[in-house]
């Protein structure tokens, strides 16, 4: 196991084609940490430096206490899983995993010792005859998980590694991987641009976008602390909507889990109008897309009694609600809080009066 420390990493494949500027990162130790963002942000990029497949411009890496900036990628005491597997298709599961255990001259006796105890994990014991075009993509991903793992190496490094494979699929191999970083307690670095995989999986997540990150913290306290609009947007499913304070240029929000379709007793929030767009039954809940203020939103909750073109009234407490300044960053003053949620229902009681 081993921390991994990025000090002001810099990388440029010309002068005028920077992708990240001085990024600082460090990746505790054990740590199971996931980079997401759209594509193109760098975090793909981040892994490959990490790895040693990329050259770092500037800066510094460190794994554990060493400085691997310019040490070869196979002396870093790392194992990386891509996103195509990179099997060799005329070796059999065995000899894929045995490949990189050979090239490093360790005996026979310990390959086989290596290669059952790795292939147990991943239930693998029955397929280590098959080639890789007999399995599934789901068998063939957890060839590419032993194959690293045999090497048993201080940091897993894996790039989107499921996104081949079926909604289903995934689910399970999401849930296998957790188990996997639960028993074997190395650090593990996941790149995706998938943030429901980021959200399940990570204790850690690093949002990127750009070259530079956004926000780094555990996923429940970046699901309900975003710092900004586009970390509210890009984690959760639907989005958070976000709607123009019109008056002074200022945003708010709220998670579509958060709108109720009837106040409570002691309801203290806002009230919103709006018109029933699409709707969709997704088993135990219902998404609705509603316009409210000639924006569409979306709504997420139990009851399916809404339809086409019906008009609706929103309710959203006040605790809920999300502030956001005219560069898109998060207002935690809570004086100014409380003068845009009077801002909020000023405006809403006068169309109100409209309607």
């Amino acid at each position: 196991m081993a921390k991994i420390i990025l000090e002001n990493i810099k990388k440029s494949y010309s002068k005028k084609n920077t992708v990240i500027e001085n990024l600082n990162l460090e990746i505790e130790d054990g740590s199971f940490t996931v980079l997401v963002g759209p594509s193109g942000c760098g975090k793909s990029t981040t892994l490959r430096m990490i790895a040693g497949l990329e050259d770092i411009t500037d800066g510094n890496l460190f794994i554990g206490d060493r400085d691997v900036t310019k040490v070869d990628a196979g002396q870093r005491g790392i194992s990386m899983v891509f996103q195509n597997y990179a099997l060799y298709p005329h070796m059999s599961v065995k000899e894929n995993i045995e490949f990189g255990l050979k090239n490093n001259k360790v005996k026979k006796e310990e390959r086989e010792k290596l290669i059952a105890e790795v292939s147990s994990v991943v239930g693998l014991d029955e397929y280590l005859e098959r080639k890789p075009s007999d399995l599934s993509g789901g068998q063939r991903q957890r060839v590419a998980l032993a194959r690293a793992m045999v090497k048993t190496p201080k940091v897993f490094l894996m790039d989107e590694p499921l996104s081949n494979l079926d909604a289903k699929l995934r689910n399970q191999m999401r849930s296998e991987l957790i188990q996997l970083h639960n028993k074997l307690k190395s650090t593990f670095v996941y790149v995706t641009h998938d943030q429901v995989e980021a959200m399940s999986m990570a204790d850690k997540i690093v949002i990127m976008n750009k070259g530079e990150i956004i926000q780094i913290d555990a996923p429940k306290e970046i699901y309900q602390n975003p710092k900004n609009i586009f970390v509210a947007q890009f984690i959760g499913s639907p989005a958070m909507n976000i709607l123009d304070m019109n008056v002074c240029h200022e945003k708010y929000g709220f998670r579509p889990e958060k709108i109720k379709l009837e106040a409570d007793d002691n309801f203290d929030g806002i009230v919103l109008n709006g018109t029933i767009l699409t709707k969709e039954i997704l088993g135990s809940e219902v998404l609705y897309c509603v316009n409210v203020q000639g924006k569409d939103i979306m709504i997420k909750t139990e009851t399916d009694t809404l339809n086409f073109d019906e008009k609706v009234q929103l309710f959203v407490n006040k605790s809920d609600l999300y502030y956001f300044d005219t560069n898109g960053n998060r207002i935690e003053n809570e004086k100014q809080i409380q003068g845009l949620f009077e801002l909020i229902n000023d405006k809403e009681s006068l169309n109100e009066k409209a309607i």
